[in-house]
C-alpha cells in the first residue's frame, strides 16, 4: 500500500490517541466523555473500541452519533472528526486551498449559528467587492 493511502486510513486513529493524550484521558474516561450532544446519549463508544482503533486494528466504521460523540468527547468541531473518519474508512480527503485557512472557515463555519455564518458571508462578500474595486 502506499505511503500516503496509509497516511490517510490511520487519521481518525491518529486523531483519536494524540487528543486523548493532551486531555489526559484514560481509555475508560474517554469512552465516558464522548456523548452525542444532539441524543444525549452516552455509551456509543466503548473503551475497547478506542483501544482497537488506536492500535490499528479492525474496528466498526463510526456511524454519525458515534462521529458526534467522538467530537463531543475530543472536544473539537464534529467537522475534523468527520474529515478523519472518511480519511480512514473511506479514503475520502478534501482538498483545500494550500494554505489551510479555507479548511479553518469551513470547520469554524459548521460551529456557528445561521445568522453568524450570514453575518460572516457578507463580511467576505464586502471584502471581496472592495479588492476588485480597487
Amino acid at each position: 500500500m502506499a505511503e500516503v493511502e496509509q497516511e490517510a486510513k490511520a487519521q481518525l486513529a491518529d486523531l483519536v490517541r494524540s487528543r486523548r493524550m493532551e486531555l489526559r484521558l484514560s481509555l475508560r474516561g474517554f469512552a465516558a466523555a464522548c456523548v452525542d450532544p444532539v441524543a444525549g446519549e452516552g455509551g456509543l463508544i466503548g473503551h475497547g473500541w478506542v483501544d482497537r482503533l488506536e492500535k490499528g486494528m479492525s474496528v466498526t466504521p463510526p456511524q454519525l452519533p458515534e462521529l458526534r460523540a467522538l467530537a463531543a468527547g475530543l472536544n473539537l468541531a464534529l467537522p475534523v472528526v468527520q474529515e478523519a473518519a472518511a480519511a480512514q474508512f473511506m479514503g475520502i480527503t478534501p482538498h483545500y486551498a494550500n494554505s489551510g485557512e479555507a479548511r479553518a472557515l469551513v470547520t469554524y463555519a459548521e460551529g456557528m449559528s445561521e445568522a453568524e455564518r450570514r453575518q460572516l458571508l457578507a463580511i467576505v462578500e464586502a471584502y471581496d467587492r472592495s479588492r476588485t474595486t480597487r
